[in-house]
């Protein structure tokens, strides 16, 4: 098992256009089909933990994330789910019992909360802040 991470500098974020699929373009080689068993994206960072080579570990292929579906998935969370002022997000995509799940945590002074998106991206849980 081996990971990566790669870091924006200032000024700059995952959620900018084509930002996130470069990243692990940049990690995986873009052609090499390395499974990965997480992927943690934050606003200027993004780290993949990779499977180990041979393992029957489920895993997933990271480029076939949704990445166009990212930004509106981390809006949403951001604007919909009572975390006035929110401070972080996180999306962590992983695939560890069954189908591909993407989890985006935000938090803020009104607390945590969570939006749950499949491997299309389409939203299937809201857990509001708390």
């Amino acid at each position: 098992m081996g990971s990566g991470t790669v870091s924006l500098g200032p000024g700059q974020s995952m959620l900018d256009e084509g930002a996130l699929r470069r990243a692990v373009d940049g990690l995986t080689g873009g052609e090499e089909k390395r499974r990965a068993l997480t992927v943690v994206v934050q606003d200027r960072q993004l780290t993949v933990v990779f499977a180990p080579t041979g393992s029957q570990a489920l895993g997933f292929d990271p480029g076939a994330l949704p990445y166009s579906r990212v930004p509106a998935l981390v809006r949403e969370a951001r604007t919909t789910l009572g975390v006035r002022a929110p401070q972080t997000w996180q999306l962590t995509a992983e695939r560890l019992t069954g189908a591909l799940t993407l989890r985006i945590g935000v938090t803020g002074a009104d607390g945590a909360a969570v939006l749950e998106a499949d491997g299309d991206g389409t939203v299937v849980r809201r857990i509001p802040a708390h």
